[in-house]
Protein backbone atom coordinates (compact mmCIF):
# COMPACT_ATOMS: atom_id res chain seq x y z
CA UNK A 1 0.00 0.00 0.00
CA UNK A 2 1.54 3.52 -0.94
CA UNK A 3 1.83 6.10 1.59
CA UNK A 4 -0.02 8.62 -0.15
CA UNK A 5 0.39 11.25 2.80
CA UNK A 6 4.51 10.93 1.97
CA UNK A 7 4.05 11.03 -1.83
CA UNK A 8 2.05 14.09 -2.00
CA UNK A 9 4.35 15.98 0.66
CA UNK A 10 7.25 14.77 -1.66
CA UNK A 11 5.45 16.34 -4.67
CA UNK A 12 3.95 19.17 -3.38
CA UNK A 13 7.55 21.16 -4.07
CA UNK A 14 7.90 22.53 -7.45
CA UNK A 15 11.59 21.57 -7.68
CA UNK A 16 11.18 18.17 -6.86
CA UNK A 17 8.02 17.79 -9.51
CA UNK A 18 10.43 18.92 -12.05
CA UNK A 19 12.86 16.19 -10.98
CA UNK A 20 9.97 13.76 -11.29
CA UNK A 21 8.84 14.51 -14.78
CA UNK A 22 13.03 14.79 -16.00
CA UNK A 23 13.83 11.14 -14.57
CA UNK A 24 10.17 10.07 -16.45
CA UNK A 25 12.05 11.46 -19.16
CA UNK A 26 15.78 9.68 -19.28
CA UNK A 27 17.37 7.97 -16.29
CA UNK A 28 19.91 11.06 -14.86
CA UNK A 29 22.74 11.55 -12.73
CA UNK A 30 23.14 13.52 -10.13
CA UNK A 31 25.56 16.11 -11.64
CA UNK A 32 22.95 16.27 -14.95
CA UNK A 33 19.99 17.09 -12.75
CA UNK A 34 22.07 19.85 -11.22
CA UNK A 35 22.98 21.41 -14.70
CA UNK A 36 19.36 20.76 -15.76
CA UNK A 37 17.93 22.69 -12.88
CA UNK A 38 20.68 25.48 -12.40
CA UNK A 39 20.56 24.71 -8.48
CA UNK A 40 23.35 23.89 -5.99
CA UNK A 41 24.37 19.82 -5.66
CA UNK A 42 23.28 20.17 -1.94
CA UNK A 43 19.98 21.57 -2.67
CA UNK A 44 19.37 19.08 -5.70
CA UNK A 45 20.76 16.37 -2.85
CA UNK A 46 18.10 17.14 -0.57
CA UNK A 47 15.27 17.27 -3.10
CA UNK A 48 16.30 13.88 -4.38
CA UNK A 49 16.53 12.50 -0.99
CA UNK A 50 12.93 13.23 0.00
CA UNK A 51 11.83 11.91 -3.37
CA UNK A 52 14.04 8.65 -2.59
CA UNK A 53 12.57 8.24 1.30
CA UNK A 54 8.73 8.85 -0.63
CA UNK A 55 9.54 5.75 -3.01
CA UNK A 56 9.13 7.86 -6.10
CA UNK A 57 12.84 7.68 -6.84
CA UNK A 58 15.57 4.66 -7.56
CA UNK A 59 19.31 5.50 -6.74
CA UNK A 60 22.18 3.73 -8.55
CA UNK A 61 25.46 4.04 -7.66
CA UNK A 62 28.39 3.77 -10.73
CA UNK A 63 32.13 4.50 -9.55
CA UNK A 64 31.68 8.08 -8.15
CA UNK A 65 28.35 8.92 -10.32
CA UNK A 66 25.08 9.13 -8.66
CA UNK A 67 22.02 7.41 -10.77
CA UNK A 68 18.29 7.96 -10.93
CA UNK A 69 15.39 6.30 -12.20
CA UNK A 70 11.67 6.18 -11.60
CA UNK A 71 10.73 3.83 -9.14
CA UNK A 72 7.67 1.32 -9.91
CA UNK A 73 5.19 3.62 -8.55
CA UNK A 74 5.60 6.44 -11.03
CA UNK A 75 5.61 4.09 -13.94
CA UNK A 76 3.11 1.06 -12.62
CA UNK A 77 0.51 2.66 -10.38
CA UNK A 78 -3.01 4.94 -10.58
CA UNK A 79 0.25 7.57 -9.88
CA UNK A 80 1.41 7.10 -13.36
CA UNK A 81 -1.69 8.05 -15.37
CA UNK A 82 -2.23 11.23 -13.19
CA UNK A 83 1.35 12.45 -14.25
CA UNK A 84 1.07 10.93 -18.04
CA UNK A 85 -2.64 13.22 -17.87
CA UNK A 86 -0.77 16.40 -16.38
CA UNK A 87 0.14 19.32 -19.01
CA UNK A 88 3.35 20.86 -18.12
CA UNK A 89 5.03 21.78 -21.46
CA UNK A 90 3.17 25.28 -20.53
CA UNK A 91 5.13 26.00 -17.63
CA UNK A 92 8.32 28.26 -18.03
CA UNK A 93 10.76 26.23 -15.81
CA UNK A 94 9.68 22.87 -17.67
CA UNK A 95 10.41 23.95 -20.83
CA UNK A 96 14.00 25.17 -19.97
CA UNK A 97 14.52 22.21 -18.19
CA UNK A 98 13.26 20.01 -21.65
CA UNK A 99 15.75 22.39 -23.34
CA UNK A 100 18.52 21.77 -21.02
CA UNK A 101 18.04 17.96 -20.85
CA UNK A 102 18.76 17.77 -24.92
CA UNK A 103 22.24 19.33 -23.77
CA UNK A 104 23.14 16.47 -21.11
CA UNK A 105 21.58 14.04 -24.16
CA UNK A 106 23.74 15.89 -26.64
CA UNK A 107 26.90 16.00 -24.18
CA UNK A 108 26.55 12.11 -24.34
CA UNK A 109 26.31 11.92 -27.68
CA UNK A 110 29.73 13.89 -27.98
CA UNK A 111 31.20 11.83 -25.30
CA UNK A 112 30.43 8.96 -26.87
CA UNK A 113 31.47 10.07 -30.61
CA UNK A 114 34.78 10.65 -28.83
CA UNK A 115 35.08 7.59 -27.32
CA UNK A 116 34.82 5.86 -30.68
CA UNK A 117 36.93 8.01 -32.72
CA UNK A 118 39.56 7.26 -29.60
CA UNK A 119 39.02 3.81 -30.37
CA UNK A 120 38.63 3.26 -33.83
CA UNK A 121 41.46 1.95 -35.04
CA UNK A 122 41.98 -0.36 -32.70
CA UNK A 123 38.11 -2.12 -32.96
CA UNK A 124 38.80 -1.74 -37.12
CA UNK A 125 41.54 -3.60 -36.58
CA UNK A 126 39.59 -6.83 -34.85
CA UNK A 127 36.46 -5.87 -37.06
CA UNK A 128 38.50 -6.41 -40.25
CA UNK A 129 39.28 -10.18 -39.62
CA UNK A 130 35.77 -11.47 -39.17
CA UNK A 131 32.27 -11.52 -40.58
CA UNK A 132 30.28 -8.10 -40.84
CA UNK A 133 28.51 -6.78 -37.63
CA UNK A 134 25.15 -6.30 -39.56
CA UNK A 135 25.46 -9.86 -40.27
CA UNK A 136 25.90 -11.58 -37.28
CA UNK A 137 23.36 -8.86 -35.91
CA UNK A 138 21.11 -10.27 -38.51
CA UNK A 139 21.48 -13.82 -37.18
CA UNK A 140 21.11 -13.42 -33.54
CA UNK A 141 17.95 -11.27 -34.44
CA UNK A 142 17.01 -14.20 -36.10
CA UNK A 143 17.68 -16.99 -33.44
CA UNK A 144 16.50 -14.70 -30.54
CA UNK A 145 12.92 -13.87 -32.17
CA UNK A 146 12.21 -17.78 -32.61
CA UNK A 147 10.35 -17.19 -29.10
CA UNK A 148 9.27 -13.96 -27.22
CA UNK A 149 12.47 -12.32 -25.58
CA UNK A 150 10.31 -11.68 -22.03
CA UNK A 151 12.41 -10.55 -19.94
CA UNK A 152 16.11 -10.10 -21.27
CA UNK A 153 18.98 -9.80 -19.68
CA UNK A 154 22.51 -8.45 -21.49
CA UNK A 155 25.28 -9.30 -19.92
CA UNK A 156 28.73 -7.00 -20.91
CA UNK A 157 26.31 -4.66 -22.73
CA UNK A 158 29.86 -2.44 -23.52
CA UNK A 159 28.38 0.49 -25.41
CA UNK A 160 24.75 -0.74 -25.67
CA UNK A 161 24.10 -1.95 -28.95
CA UNK A 162 21.73 -5.41 -27.84
CA UNK A 163 19.94 -2.36 -25.67
CA UNK A 164 19.51 -0.35 -28.95
CA UNK A 165 18.47 -3.44 -31.01
CA UNK A 166 16.11 -5.78 -28.78
CA UNK A 167 14.81 -3.42 -25.91
CA UNK A 168 11.59 -2.68 -28.21
CA UNK A 169 10.70 -6.59 -28.12
CA UNK A 170 11.54 -7.44 -24.59
CA UNK A 171 8.67 -7.23 -21.44
CA UNK A 172 11.92 -5.76 -19.40
CA UNK A 173 15.73 -5.49 -20.10
CA UNK A 174 18.46 -5.20 -17.97
CA UNK A 175 21.99 -4.04 -19.44
CA UNK A 176 24.90 -5.00 -17.17
CA UNK A 177 28.64 -3.92 -17.43
CA UNK A 178 31.38 -3.77 -14.67
CA UNK A 179 32.89 -0.46 -16.44
CA UNK A 180 30.99 2.78 -15.51
CA UNK A 181 32.62 4.53 -19.11
CA UNK A 182 30.82 1.62 -20.90
CA UNK A 183 27.24 2.11 -19.15
CA UNK A 184 27.33 6.26 -19.92
CA UNK A 185 28.39 5.23 -23.42
CA UNK A 186 25.06 3.04 -23.44
CA UNK A 187 22.78 6.06 -21.88
CA UNK A 188 24.08 7.92 -24.19
CA UNK A 189 22.21 5.46 -27.26
CA UNK A 190 19.46 5.13 -24.50
CA UNK A 191 18.44 8.62 -24.45
CA UNK A 192 17.55 8.54 -28.10
CA UNK A 193 15.27 5.39 -27.79
CA UNK A 194 11.71 6.11 -27.51
CA UNK A 195 9.82 6.61 -24.30
CA UNK A 196 8.13 3.62 -24.27
CA UNK A 197 11.64 1.61 -24.95
CA UNK A 198 13.68 3.07 -22.93
CA UNK A 199 10.97 2.72 -19.70
CA UNK A 200 11.21 -0.89 -20.09
CA UNK A 201 15.37 -0.79 -19.69
CA UNK A 202 17.72 -1.06 -16.65
CA UNK A 203 21.33 0.11 -16.72
CA UNK A 204 23.27 -1.20 -14.24
CA UNK A 205 27.09 -1.77 -12.82
CA UNK A 206 28.33 -5.29 -12.41
CA UNK A 207 30.41 -7.81 -12.92
CA UNK A 208 29.59 -11.31 -15.04
CA UNK A 209 31.36 -13.30 -12.15
CA UNK A 210 28.60 -12.59 -9.87
CA UNK A 211 25.41 -10.50 -11.45
CA UNK A 212 23.67 -8.37 -9.43
CA UNK A 213 20.03 -10.25 -9.96
CA UNK A 214 17.93 -12.68 -8.48
CA UNK A 215 17.51 -16.14 -9.31
CA UNK A 216 14.87 -17.28 -12.14
CA UNK A 217 14.77 -13.65 -13.16
CA UNK A 218 15.18 -13.89 -16.94
CA UNK A 219 13.74 -15.30 -19.94
CA UNK A 220 16.36 -14.55 -22.26
CA UNK A 221 20.22 -13.73 -20.96
CA UNK A 222 22.78 -12.70 -24.24
CA UNK A 223 26.36 -12.39 -23.89
CA UNK A 224 27.61 -10.77 -26.86
CA UNK A 225 31.12 -10.98 -27.66
CA UNK A 226 31.65 -10.99 -23.87
CA UNK A 227 32.87 -14.69 -22.61
CA UNK A 228 36.26 -14.33 -24.63
CA UNK A 229 37.32 -11.52 -21.71
CA UNK A 230 36.63 -14.16 -18.78
CA UNK A 231 39.06 -15.82 -16.85
CA UNK A 232 36.65 -18.60 -16.07
CA UNK A 233 34.10 -18.85 -18.73
CA UNK A 234 32.44 -22.09 -17.56
CA UNK A 235 31.75 -20.16 -13.90
CA UNK A 236 30.36 -17.19 -15.69
CA UNK A 237 28.13 -19.60 -17.93
CA UNK A 238 26.72 -20.90 -14.94
CA UNK A 239 26.37 -17.56 -13.04
CA UNK A 240 24.34 -16.96 -15.97
CA UNK A 241 21.98 -19.70 -15.74
CA UNK A 242 21.16 -19.14 -12.36
CA UNK A 243 19.51 -15.58 -13.28
CA UNK A 244 17.67 -17.88 -16.30
CA UNK A 245 14.00 -18.89 -15.33
CA UNK A 246 12.77 -22.63 -16.28
CA UNK A 247 12.43 -22.69 -20.06
CA UNK A 248 14.30 -19.73 -20.30
CA UNK A 249 17.32 -18.95 -23.06
CA UNK A 250 20.81 -18.15 -22.56
CA UNK A 251 22.55 -17.12 -25.94
CA UNK A 252 25.88 -16.64 -26.89
CA UNK A 253 27.91 -14.97 -29.38
CA UNK A 254 31.43 -15.15 -29.74
CA UNK A 255 34.42 -16.51 -31.57
CA UNK A 256 34.99 -20.11 -32.52
CA UNK A 257 38.61 -21.43 -31.11
CA UNK A 258 41.37 -19.40 -32.80
CA UNK A 259 45.30 -19.51 -33.02
CA UNK A 260 45.71 -15.04 -32.81
CA UNK A 261 47.66 -15.06 -29.88
CA UNK A 262 47.69 -10.88 -30.08
CA UNK A 263 44.45 -10.59 -29.79
CA UNK A 264 45.21 -11.31 -25.87
CA UNK A 265 47.82 -8.55 -25.98
CA UNK A 266 46.36 -5.63 -28.24
CA UNK A 267 42.14 -6.56 -27.24
CA UNK A 268 43.29 -8.00 -23.43
CA UNK A 269 40.93 -11.30 -24.34
CA UNK A 270 41.52 -13.75 -21.74
CA UNK A 271 40.10 -16.74 -24.23
CA UNK A 272 41.20 -17.39 -27.53
CA UNK A 273 37.36 -18.31 -28.81
CA UNK A 274 35.69 -21.97 -27.61
CA UNK A 275 35.41 -24.89 -29.26
CA UNK A 276 31.53 -26.47 -29.51
CA UNK A 277 32.68 -29.55 -27.05
CA UNK A 278 33.70 -26.93 -24.57
CA UNK A 279 30.34 -25.12 -24.69
CA UNK A 280 28.34 -28.24 -24.62
CA UNK A 281 29.81 -29.67 -21.36
CA UNK A 282 29.45 -25.79 -19.86
CA UNK A 283 25.66 -25.47 -21.20
CA UNK A 284 24.80 -29.44 -20.14
CA UNK A 285 26.70 -29.33 -16.75
CA UNK A 286 24.69 -26.94 -14.97
CA UNK A 287 20.90 -27.72 -16.60
CA UNK A 288 20.84 -25.98 -20.17
CA UNK A 289 20.01 -28.21 -23.38
CA UNK A 290 21.97 -26.85 -26.28
CA UNK A 291 19.35 -26.24 -28.74
CA UNK A 292 21.32 -24.44 -31.97
CA UNK A 293 24.29 -23.34 -33.01
CA UNK A 294 25.72 -21.63 -36.29
CA UNK A 295 28.93 -20.60 -37.48
CA UNK A 296 29.78 -17.38 -39.37
CA UNK A 297 32.97 -17.95 -41.06
CA UNK A 298 34.31 -14.65 -43.22
CA UNK A 299 37.91 -13.86 -42.55
CA UNK A 300 40.53 -15.19 -39.99
CA UNK A 301 38.03 -15.54 -37.06
CA UNK A 302 34.36 -17.45 -37.49
CA UNK A 303 31.60 -15.74 -35.57
CA UNK A 304 29.70 -18.74 -33.32
CA UNK A 305 26.27 -17.74 -31.72
CA UNK A 306 25.25 -21.06 -29.26
CA UNK A 307 22.00 -21.20 -27.98
CA UNK A 308 20.77 -23.30 -24.54
CA UNK A 309 16.95 -23.76 -23.10
CA UNK A 310 16.62 -24.35 -19.20
CA UNK A 311 15.83 -27.40 -18.42
CA UNK A 312 12.94 -27.42 -15.44
CA UNK A 313 14.40 -28.67 -12.05
CA UNK A 314 12.02 -32.15 -12.78
CA UNK A 315 13.69 -33.32 -15.78
CA UNK A 316 16.04 -35.87 -14.90
CA UNK A 317 18.45 -35.70 -18.03
CA UNK A 318 19.32 -32.97 -20.32
CA UNK A 319 19.19 -35.46 -23.27
CA UNK A 320 16.43 -35.95 -25.64
CA UNK A 321 13.97 -33.97 -23.44
CA UNK A 322 13.14 -30.84 -25.98
CA UNK A 323 12.97 -32.05 -29.52
CA UNK A 324 12.81 -30.09 -32.17
CA UNK A 325 11.69 -26.24 -31.58
CA UNK A 326 10.97 -23.65 -33.54
CA UNK A 327 12.39 -24.41 -36.54
CA UNK A 328 16.17 -24.27 -35.19
CA UNK A 329 18.40 -26.82 -35.34
CA UNK A 330 18.64 -29.31 -32.16
CA UNK A 331 22.42 -30.24 -31.40
CA UNK A 332 23.01 -33.59 -29.92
Amino acid sequence: MINLLNIMRALADPTRLRIVFLVLRLELSVGELVQILDQSQPRVSRHIRILDEAGLLERRKEGSWVFLRPADILTDSPLTSLLAQADVTQAKAFQRDVLRLDEVRNARTDMAAAYFAAHAEEWDSLRSLHIADSEVEARLAQILHSAPLGRVLDVGTGTGRIVELFAGDAERFVAVDNSPEMLRLARAKLAYLSPEIASKVDIQLGDFNMLPVADGTFDTVIFHQVLHYAQHPEAVIAEAIRTLAPGGRLVIVDFAAHNLEELRTIHAHARLGFADDFMKKAFSSHGLQMLHQTALEAGELVVKVWMGQKLSSAAPNPKNILGSKNNLRIVA
